[in-house]
């Protein structure tokens, strides 16, 4: 199978599986006490352990069975490949963020050139980055993001450099240019000038950069400060504040000529960033 999550009988929570993700899949089930028996998925399993009650995890680990304890906040970290039969004491809402295997060491090979690349497998360990990241796919699957793909594939390129410099091993074949050119960031502008009533994607940024996706996020926030999505919310509030200055522009001619996803998402993302609701600030 190529989705653990096939194995089981009962429906999830939460699934972006019906939505345009590309690379990642999350998903939240209820699962009783239970077990599942020796299997094969093909991508990456990252699980994030949501529990009440001490959760006994039994699985095989080097040859053996071994009996792991989880508790709320713990993670696993499982590769694609063959797996034996699990079993486990109690229910749980656990969140299952499920990375496609070639996505990641492609973005990988690209974005580090590696010569060398394998994810480790991880039994209970904590890294406060990749639970941000878990809840907030959680959070945008069952949602609707103000900059919509965009925001999602940002977290994603965010999850696969993590992983890949955190929990793989890997052997760089060289090294990649520092920073973005001033030329390369006003062709950006203007794409952003020239496309600002549609959604933005990061492929897109990237195109226009000449490089591939994971590779252009780096480059970016290591030029600019900030990921390329924060960047787009910031240039299309800038503009946006320039547009409600013009008389007889409605919040919602606005939020239609900027791309953004409804005015409601419009209103809430200009709020947050400016401090005053879209009417507040015309008003004012």
């Amino acid at each position: 199978m190529q989705y653990v999550s096939e194995a089981f009988e009962a429906p999830p929570l939460v699934s972006s599986a019906a939505l345009p993700w590309q690379g990642v899949r999350v998903e939240q089930y209820h699962l009783e006490a239970g077990e599942l028996l020796a299997h094969h998925h093909t991508h990456h399993l990252q699980m994030l352990y949501q529990v009440e009650a001490p959760f006994v995890l039994h699985r095989p680990f080097d040859a053996r069975e071994r009996e792991v304890v989880y508790h709320t906040g713990d993670l696993g970290l499982y590769p694609g490949g063959e797996h034996g039969t699990i079993r486990w004491n109690t229910a749980c809402d656990n969140v299952f963020l499920m990375v496609d295997d070639q996505h990641l060491e492609r973005v990988a090979r690209q974005g580090l050139d590696l010569s060398l690349f394998a994810l480790h497998e991880r039994r209970r360990f904590h890294d406060p980055f990749l639970v941000q990241l878990s809840r907030q796919l959680l959070v945008a699957a069952g949602s609707q993001h103000a900059l919509g793909l965009l925001y999602v594939e940002s977290l994603t390129n965010a999850l696969c450099h993590h992983l890949i410099e955190n929990h793989a091993a890997f052997k760089r074949a060289g090294l990649t240019s520092p920073r973005l050119t001033a030329t390369v960031l006003a062709r950006l502008d203007a794409y952003l000038e020239a496309h600002a009533e549609h959604p933005i994607t990061l492929e897109a940024l990237a195109g226009v950069a000449h490089l591939s996706v994971f590779h252009f996020a780096r480059l970016f926030k290591q030029t600019v400060g900030m990921p390329p999505y924060q960047y787009v919310l910031h240039w299309k509030i800038k503009r946006a504040q320039h547009l409600l200055r013009l008389a007889g522009t409605s919040v919602g001619a606005i939020s239609d000529a900027l791309g953004f996803a409804s005015p409601a998402s419009f209103s809430v993302a200009f709020k947050r960033a400016v401090g005053r609701s879209p009417q507040e600030f015309q008003r004012g």
